[in-house]
C-alpha cells in the first residue's frame, strides 16, 4: 500500500506546480485585448525607443511590439506638446501616451487626470537656442522666447533658469518692463521658422529642433538643459490608470518592447561604424524629418533609459515643487488629489509593477 503521506505530498507538489506553470503561462498568453492607443509628440528623438520598438528593419522584419503581441495603434498622430497627450488621454482617445514629465504632473494635479507614470524615457536632450548677438541670458531682457506651453519641461527649465539669474518671465503681450524674459506659445516644430522671420529671439525645446537651428545658423545653443540641471529626466511613459490595472499583461508586454529598445538603442549607440547604427539613423530622419546631421548632433544630448530609479523620483519632487513655486499647481492639489505629501506624491505617480512584469514576458513571435 502506498503511504498516504506520500500521496498527499506529491498531490500538494503536482498542484502548486500547476499553479506556477499557470501563472507563468498566463503572463504569457496574450490578453484577448493587445491593442494599445498610444499618443506621442511631433519628431521628438526623445522618443526614439517607440520608432525603434515599432520599425521592423532592425529586428528580423518583426517590429518588437508584434514580437511581444501587442498591436499598437496612433489615433491621435503626432501631438504638439505634452499637455495635448495628457487631454488626449483624459480623453480616452488613447490609452498610453509619450510626453514630459512635467505635463503629466500639472494635469495630474490640477485637472485629476487619472494615469500613472509606467516607465522612463529619457533624460537631458533639451536647449534653449537663440539669434546672433544674445550670449547671456541677460542679453533677453525684454526679448521674446517659444517654448512649448507652460506644461512642458522646456517651459519650467527656462523658468527656472531665468530665475536663477534674477530675471522674470512672463507672458508675451504685456507691457515691457526690464529685467524680463517674453514667452510666447510655439511647438518645436515651427520654432525654426519664428527666428527666422524675427518673431521670436529664442526658443527652448526638444531635439531635433535645437540642433535642427543651430548647425544651419539660424541661431545658437545659450544652454543645453544638462547644463542647466545635469542629467534631469524628461519624457515618461504615462497609461491610463484603468486600462493599465485591466490590462496588466498588455502594458508589461508593451514594456518589454520599451525595454528591448532602449538596450537596443544605447549598444548600437556605442557602435557607430555597424549596419544597425545606420538604421538607428534612418529610423530617427524619418520621424524627425531631418537629416543625419541634426540627427546625430541630437542623438549626442540624449540619454535614453527605462528604469523608475530613486533619482527619479527625486527628480518627480522638484519637478512638482516648482511648479508649486511657480504658482502653476496649488500645494493643497496634493491632497485633494489624495497624497499625503510630495514624498508621496512622487513614489505612487510612479509605479515600478509593470516594468517588473517584464522580467516574465517571453516572444509571442
Amino acid at each position: 500500500m502506498v503511504n498516504k503521506t506520500v500521496v498527499v505530498v506529491v498531490a500538494a507538489v503536482v498542484v502548486i506546480a500547476g499553479i506556477a506553470g499557470w501563472a507563468f503561462l498566463s503572463l504569457n498568453q496574450p490578453e484577448e485585448k493587445s491593442d494599445v492607443r498610444v499618443g506621442y509628440l511631433v519628431g521628438d528623438l526623445h522618443q526614439l525607443a517607440r520608432v525603434v520598438a515599432d520599425n521592423k528593419t532592425a529586428f528580423n522584419n518583426i517590429s518588437l511590439f508584434e514580437k511581444y503581441g501587442v498591436n499598437v495603434s496612433y489615433p491621435t498622430g503626432p501631438l504638439a506638446n505634452g499637455g495635448a497627450v495628457m487631454d488626449a488621454l483624459a480623453a480616452k482617445l488613447i490609452d498610453v501616451g509619450y510626453l514630459g514629465a512635467p505635463p503629466a504632473i500639472l494635469k495630474r494635479l490640477n485637472a485629476d487626470n487619472r494615469v500613472v507614470i509606467i516607465a522612463q524615457v529619457n533624460n537631458e536632450g533639451s536647449s534653449i537656442i537663440v539669434k546672433a548677438g544674445i550670449e547671456t541670458i541677460h542679453d533677453l531682457d525684454q526679448k521674446t522666447v517659444a517654448t512649448p506651453g507652460t506644461s512642458s519641461i522646456q517651459h519650467l527649465l527656462l523658468l527656472q533658469y531665468a530665475s536663477a539669474s534674477g530675471m522674470n518671465v512672463t507672458q508675451a503681450g504685456a507691457d515691457l518692463t526690464p529685467n524680463t524674459i517674453y514667452w510666447t506659445l510655439i511647438a518645436p516644430v515651427n520654432q525654426k521658422a519664428a527666428l527666422e522671420t524675427g518673431l521670436i529671439d529664442g526658443a527652448v525645446g526638444w531635439e531635433p529642433y535645437g540642433s535642427d537651428s543651430t548647425l544651419d545658423g539660424t541661431a545658437h545653443v545659450l544652454n543645453w538643459s544638462d547644463e542647466i540641471w545635469p542629467d534631469h529626466p524628461c519624457c515618461v511613459i504615462v497609461a491610463n490608470r484603468t486600462f493599465a490595472e485591466t490590462h496588466q499583461k498588455t502594458i508589461a508586454r508593451l514594456l518589454k518592447a520599451h525595454v528591448e529598445a532602449n538596450i537596443w538603442i544605447n549598444s548600437t549607440l556605442h557602435n557607430t561604424g555597424s549596419s544597425d547604427y545606420q538604421k538607428l539613423l534612418s529610423m530617427a530622419e524619418g520621424f524627425s524629418l531631418r537629416n543625419e546631421s541634426v540627427v546625430v548632433n541630437s542623438l549626442g544630448h540624449i540619454v535614453y533609459t527605462y528604469q523608475i530609479t530613486s533619482q527619479f523620483r527625486a527628480g518627480l519632487k522638484m519637478f512638482t515643487q516648482a511648479l508649486i513655486d511657480q504658482g502653476l499647481v496649488a500645494a493643497s492639489k496634493l491632497s485633494e488629489r489624495g497624497y499625503s505629501s510630495l514624498d508621496d506624491f512622487a513614489a505612487r505617480f510612479a509605479d515600478t509593477k509593470y516594468l517588473n512584469m517584464t522580467a516574465s514576458v517571453t516572444p509571442v513571435k
